[in-house]
């Protein structure tokens, strides 16, 4: 919570988390949805947090387009999704990895997890020393 309350006073407009839970094997299973995450996370950090049914396609992309300032979204169970585990997936159109920025180079068109390289986490913890 920290964090979150850091990136939003140093100007983020929002803050979108993205998680998993379980093992739902691809299907959604309301055992493993992260809905009491965001209402637990309300309550917490005092102030609205906006739980989506969803962690891709068009109603997540429209909310996280043009928030609010100092919005905070919780995305659905990435697990709900067999590829989040990169299986059975190709980047093609309506694949969740279709928008991805990153992919795992050496891999293919195989839809993998994106294994940041040495240098990458170095990149990225240089970025928070900034915050």
């Amino acid at each position: 919570m920290p964090t979150i309350q850091l990136v939003l006073e140093k100007g983020a407009k929002s803050v979108v988390l993205m998680s998993h839970l379980g093992r739902p094997d691809g299907c959604k299973n309301p055992k493993f949805t992260l809905k009491p995450v965001a209402e637990k996370l309300g309550e917490l950090m005092g102030k609205p947090v906006t739980f989506l049914s969803d962690c891709v396609g068009e109603e997540v992309e429209k909310a996280c387009a043009d928030p609010e300032d100092g919005s905070i979204f919780v995305l659905e169970n990435m697990r709900y999704y067999a590829e989040e585990e990169g299986k059975g997936c190709k980047h093609e159109e309506g694949c969740p990895g279709a928008k991805c920025d990153k992919k795992a180079p050496s891999k293919g068109a195989a839809c993998e997890k994106f294994k940041p390289s040495a240098a990458d986490v170095a990149t990225f913890r240089d970025s928070l020393s900034k915050l």
